[in-house]
């Protein structure tokens, strides 16, 4: 192979790899777009709105079911010991 034979496989690697480096930064950013999206307020559908109208009301009840349970134990504690 010549000189200019291998200058132009060499041109068209590069030109191949440039292609795919591209490529994949564009579709890393849109997936990065489309992850933020549903980190967003939206009325209802994203991830956010998901936690907030169901998750955190939930762990309120936990919450309120381990301190009245906690009560409980503490006065069944103290009773024990009288």
């Amino acid at each position: 192979m010549s000189v200019l034979d291998w200058v132009g496989v060499t041109t068209g690697i590069i030109a191949i790899l440039s292609s795919l480096g591209i490529g994949i930064k564009k579709f890393n950013q849109y997936l990065v777009k489309e992850y933020l999206s549903e980190l967003k307020p939206n009325g209802g559908s994203s991830l956010s709105d998901k936690v907030k109208l169901e998750i955190l009301p939930l762990l309120s009840e936990i919450r309120a079911d381990v301190a009245e349970m906690k009560g409980r134990l503490d006065q069944h504690l103290k009773e024990g010991r009288d």
